[in-house]
């Protein structure tokens, strides 16, 4: 017979919490990664926020779950229309082996940006 307990089947971590800025090259056409986060256990992450105030060009943001020791797979991707917003939110989700955010726009910028973001 299979009874029912109140022990919980596996627990799940919350992610810990960070904040940072990455500098995104706004002239580059290729995708840059801002931020990896390693797993090794399940965990999860309230949101990602990124601080967009300085990007001058439209950009696709990119959330990759790692599936094992070294591969990545595309989980989100959101394209985000440069001066509609100051901000950029990725909700809440679980994850077991970590993820990667990334950006990537078309080039033609001027330079580089300071891009503020925060774990949460």
């Amino acid at each position: 017979m299979i009874g029912l307990t109140n022990a919980p089947a596996f627990s799940i971590e919350e992610a810990a919490e960070a904040t940072g800025t990455v500098s995104f090259d706004e002239t580059a056409a290729g995708e840059a990664t801002f931020f990896t986060v390693a797993r090794s256990r399940r965990a999860r992450v309230g949101s990602i926020y990124l601080d967009t105030s300085n990007i001058t060009q439209n950009t696709t943001f990119r959330l990759y779950e790692r599936i094992d020791g070294t591969n990545y797979r595309l989980v989100v991707e959101t394209a985000f229309v440069a001066a509609s917003a100051d901000g950029f939110r990725f909700d809440e989700f679980t994850t077991y082996r970590g993820f990667r955010v990334t950006g990537q726009c078309g080039g033609g910028g001027g330079g580089s940006v300071d891009v503020p973001y925060a774990i949460v």
